[in-house]
């Protein structure tokens, strides 16, 4: 008979699984932050895990967020004894940071269960020392015992006061915001999209929705950010044409005509621009079939790659339209029910990921020519725009392609300021530049409203005396 497995400890599950977890830790606040008062680190077998893990819930109990990891080498090296330890705190950094996100989903399922059923066995032992004493009549305690070990994951059960997150809520490493690079944009959005959260862009067909994409993707990257740029209907030269296109300020058409010389130029360009580096190490291009990808294929590609050591802070999704959309509940779900199931999933995704997202959406028919595109103009479901924490929208006119000019209209923005509207805007597809330096600005969609009714009424008067001034030279011919 084989000998029995003590589960006593985190040993049983092997010691790369003791150093995944501490990785998550530190990575993935929202499950240290649901877990954090039954994790206990006298469960890890490794000494320098132990102390650690001690060192984190410590900071965590005082500051109520989790350190990171610049934080916690100030404080473990603030009780390090000599030079020997402090070697050892930054090798034990070092291997975290490094580790891949392979079998995370099954790595946190097995922490929650363990320390869930060490808290109950400790539960219960202190029950039956009661019971072995006599102790009945407090039934009522050792019940309670057991009742709070099994729903000490449940942190939110109750609700909270505000003054419980009061350290959280003037953090500013509690939110991670990844720039846009539009100034006036990223102003209003309190530094850009954070992380684990949805921005939804509106805009009409042949708008410019893949231009938004590479500005905001090349911004990102550019300013240090993983960023991961998927796209459907664009094959990767393409893409790489318009990103080009920004570096040389040649326009992407362009490429496929140029001359040895012009060509020789342009990689010069390429050669010595000073983001160059960064965009190497920090952007991702991938291409996908139009149709075929659930949000489930696009989760466990981002998984694939954070294990090859890429894990990315933005994913840019272009576009929604593109994906093939969740199975309803029934075969009678409409597109629009499946569209916000698909949404859904993209929002645990970017929650549970920990990573900003970018979706574009196409407008409906309304949209094409509107001068300002709203809500009520986005293809599809509503719940697309109920279910994001941001939505923007470009309109474009006629004239506005012609000229390299746009309307951006933030229209929500679920952590702060409701809407603003920045009027003509520098919008070139060629170059993929956008910029919002020197534009007019609304403060609502109100404001818009007023103006347009205001130009309205002043040509309706020069119409009336346009008309009225015709008749009287009418009048004098007579």
């Amino acid at each position: 008979m084989g000998k029995t497995i003590d589960k006593s400890n985190l040993g049983y599950l092997g010691i790369d699984f003791q150093y995944k977890l501490v990785k998550y830790f530190m990575e993935d606040h929202n499950f240290f932050n649901e877990i954090a008062n039954i994790v206990d680190q006298n469960a890890f077998t490794d000494q320098l895990l132990k102390r650690f893990v001690g060192t984190i819930k410590d900071y965590y109990n005082k500051e109520n967020i989790v350190p990171s990891y610049s934080t916690i080498d100030i404080a473990l090296r603030s009780k390090a004894n000599d030079e020997i330890e402090i070697k050892e705190w930054e090798e034990l950094i070092n291997k975290l940071k490094n580790l891949n996100y392979e079998g995370n989903t099954l790595v946190k399922e097995n922490a929650l269960k363990f320390f869930k059923q060490q808290r109950l066995i400790k539960a219960a032992n202190k029950m039956l020392e009661k019971v072995g004493k006599g102790d009945i009549e407090q039934f009522d305690e050792c019940q309670q015992m057991i009742e709070e070990a099994l729903q000490s994951d449940a942190v939110d059960d109750y609700g909270y006061s505000i003054f419980d997150l009061e350290e959280k809520a003037l953090s500013a490493d509690y939110t991670v915001s990844i720039p846009t690079g539009v100034a006036g944009l990223d102003d209003i959005l309190g530094g850009g999209i954070d992380k684990g959260k949805i921005g939804l862009i509106i805009a009409p067909l042949g708008a410019g929705k893949t231009t938004v994409s590479t500005a905001f993707a090349s911004a990102a990257a550019s300013q240090g950010w993983k960023t991961l740029q998927i796209y459907f209907e664009d094959d990767d030269v393409d893409i790489t044409r318009k990103h080009f296109s920004r570096l040389t300020d040649v326009e992407a058409c362009e490429f496929k005509r140029l001359d040895t010389n012009k060509k020789t130029d342009i990689k010069n360009i390429l050669s010595h621009h000073p983001d160059r580096d960064k965009l190497a190490e920090n952007l991702r291009l991938k291409s996908f079939k139009t149709g075929e990808m659930t949000v489930g294929d696009i989760k466990n590609f981002i998984l694939k790659l954070t294990n090859k050591g890429f894990k990315p802070d933005l994913v840019i999704l272009d576009y929604f339209e593109c994906l093939e959309l969740e199975k309803g509940g029934s075969s009678s779900d409409s597109e629009w029910t499946r569209e916000g199931k698909t949404m859904r999933k993209l929002e645990a995704m970017a929650k549970e990921l920990n990573i900003a997202m970018w979706i574009p959406t196409q407008g409906n028919k309304d949209s094409i020519m509107a001068e300002i595109v709203t809500v009520d103009k986005s293809g599809g479901s509503i719940k697309k725009g109920q279910i994001a924490q941001v939505i923007i929208s470009i309109a474009r006119t006629t004239e506005d392609r012609e000229n390299n000019r746009a309307t951006l209209a933030l229209l929500k923005n679920r952590s702060g300021r409701g809407s603003k509207i920045f009027k003509n805007i520098y919008f070139d597809n060629g170059l993929s530049i956008i910029k919002c330096d020197e534009v007019e600005e609304l403060d609502s969609l109100k404001e818009w409203e007023d103006e347009q009714a205001r130009i309205e009424n002043r040509n309706y008067v020069e119409q009336i005396k346009i008309v009225r001034d015709a008749i009287n030279s009418d009048k004098k011919k007579m």
